[in-house]
């Protein structure tokens, strides 16, 4: 087996090879076809990760210029590494493909702990992960809901102010995530910030005396639309945050996002929206992780955190 690092000439097989591993478990698993037959819109993944960091894939074969056969995105942060999307075409599974990349992964991090966000439902992938040495840390609903092209109902936000991020917050949302999970990455909210694939958003919570309550970031993507990566201090602000998010970016669409299943107010006002559950995620760490006293809010692009 040959792991070598993706090149944009790779993209559109890496693309097809996504979608048929993603494709073939929905369809043999769930008896669901939710991606269809067309492979064009993982083009996303290598699209948005490659500017984000850029030659942070790997990408294995049986032998120079074979067919792909697996991949997998890391993502190098000051506190951490994190794990992306993990793909093995269907016609390579059982060879140990995924197990390999992850390996070569887990080896480059050094001492750094890994962290993912893995479905919940996929049994293959919650085995591969806990035998590699993670460890389940905090589970989430994934909630979609289409929002009217008017709007959400208002919602009562209290005393926050809710404003996009700019330059000079990058700083404090770093360190806010910092001392509530003990992970930083300021890598990602710069790159949300000065958003050149005008696909990003970014927003910050104040309470009114000036205090830093939370940040929430989203993708509105023709081939992704999810909120997060998000931290919030309390359910309230969470609440606060999505609302404001969908309603300023999502309107007419049916956006993702994941909730931490034990904030059950934040749960319930989701409900009360009318969102609806569509799959549960894991957040898995492998090596030192400190409480998780956020309220966390995930997303799959990018899987940084």
């Amino acid at each position: 087996m040959i792991l070598r690092a993706l090149t944009p000439d790779d993209w559109d097989e890496q693309a097809r090879l996504i979608h048929a591993s993603l494709n073939t478990w929905y369809r043999t698993r769930l008896n669901s076809d939710k991606f269809g037959e067309d492979p064009t819109p993982f083009r996303v993944f290598p699209e948005l990760y490659e500017a984000l960091d850029p030659g942070c894939c790997l990408v294995s074969q049986d032998s120079a210029g074979s067919p792909l056969t697996g991949s997998v995105f890391y993502h190098p942060r000051e506190t951490h590494w994190a794990v992306g999307i993990v793909n093995t075409h269907p016609a390579a599974a059982g060879r140990g493909v995924a197990r390999a990349l992850m390996e070569e992964v887990i080896q480059r991090a050094g001492s750094l702990p890994v962290r993912l966000v893995s479905s919940a439902m996929n049994l293959d992938s919650f085995s591969l992960y806990t035998r590699l040495g993670f460890v389940p840390r905090m589970t989430f609903q994934d909630l979609k809901l289409e929002i009217p092209t008017h709007g959400l109902p208002p919602h009562n936000a209290g005393d926050l102010h809710i404003r996009p991020a700019t330059p000079d917050d990058i700083d404090r949302l770093a360190d806010l995530e910092l001392e509530l999970n003990g992970i930083r990455r300021v890598h990602d909210l710069a790159h949300f910030v000065t958003n050149a694939a005008g696909c990003w958003r970014l927003y910050l919570a104040e309470s009114s005396g000036g205090s830093l309550k939370g940040f929430l970031g989203a993708i509105h993507h023709p081939a992704s639309r999810m909120l997060g990566p998000g931290v919030c201090t309390d359910e309230a602000t969470a609440a606060a945050l999505i609302h404001h998010t969908l309603n300023a970016d999502f309107r007419g669409c049916a956006p993702v996002w994941l909730v931490p299943v034990h904030c059950g107010d934040l749960v319930r006002t989701c409900y009360q929206w009318g969102a609806r559950n569509v799959e549960l995620h894991l957040a898995s760490v492998r090596g030192s992780a400190p409480p998780l006293r956020a309220v966390t809010l995930p997303t799959f692009l990018p899987e940084s955190g």
